[in-house]
């Protein structure tokens, strides 16, 4: 009983510990983002970077999605300085949510009040609205057509898409309908938004996990591909150049460009 409870406390104190990292880290691109006008807030970045991680493109790393951070197609930064200092930052959110998403998605933390008001509920609708959105696009950048995510894959981006509509209804309550809105409609509405937000948690996570099973078993179909020294149809290996927009001979359904023939970047 006494190592348990002494391995239960390691535990916690492990957790603990994670946690304040990851705020950490959090405030520090915070504050690095919050010094140039037009960059994402963080919370947009961590939806984006969960899309990102959710892509089946193996090459997508944090680095391809900077110039949509800062909000600028051709980022300028000052100083060798301020480039490590960014860089760490986007890569200690990046390695921070692949770890925490194995115990589940999180998206940003939003402060609703035992007796919120409609404006209140509009803006949580509007912010987790907004994150699946960013979500898509972090998905998008990877150049993903859903069908590479499978049939369950493509069921989830629909439920998705449901969940995104359901919020965007909220949005269309006018401000005004306070006045005809009782308190324990107004507490009604606020748990069925945070029900909606766990729904979507979930359904991230699940596309996180088919993301990583194409991947893995894309890259699983290469090596062997590879061990036999034949492509597909038959042919071996290097005796034939492979064109870009050729598809990619690990099987992954995606151009040769956009896959193995990437050039090397931040594996997932």
């Amino acid at each position: 009983m006494l190592v348990a409870s002494s391995g239960g406390r390691r535990r916690r104190q492990w957790s603990r510990q994670s946690e304040m990292r990851r705020k950490h880290s959090t405030m520090a691109l915070d504050a690095l983002l919050g010094e140039r006008a037009g960059a994402m807030p963080v919370w947009q970045v961590r939806a984006l970077f969960l899309g990102a991680l959710a892509s089946t493109n193996m090459r997508l790393g944090p680095h391809h999605l900077l110039s949509r951070v800062l909000g600028d197609e051709d980022p300028k930064l000052e100083s060798a300085e301020e480039v490590q200092a960014l860089v760490r930052a986007l890569g200690g959110l990046w390695n921070d949510l692949t770890e925490s998403a194995r115990d589940g998605v999180h998206l940003s933390d939003v402060v609703v009040p035992e007796k919120p008001s409609i404006r209140q509920l509009r803006a949580l609708a509007e912010r987790r609205h907004d994150e699946l959105s960013w979500f898509i696009r972090g998905i998008d950048a990877g150049g993903d057509d859903p069908a590479e995510f499978g049939n369950e894959g493509v069921r989830l981006f629909r439920t998705l898409a449901e969940v995104s509509a359901y919020f965007q209804r909220y949005l269309e309550i006018p401000e005004d309908a306070a006045e005809q809105t009782s308190a324990s409609e107004l507490r009604e509405s606020a748990r069925a938004l945070q029900g909606l937000t766990r729904v979507a948690e979930g359904i991230i996570g699940d596309l996180l996990e088919v993301g990583r099973v194409v991947r893995a078993n894309a890259l699983s179909a290469f090596e062997q591909l590879s061990k036999r020294g034949r492509t597909d149809d038959g042919v071996r290996a290097g005796a034939r150049k492979i064109g870009r927009n050729d598809p990619c001979p690990c099987g992954s359904a995606k151009k040769w460009k956009r896959c193995c023939g990437a050039a090397p970047a931040t594996e997932h």
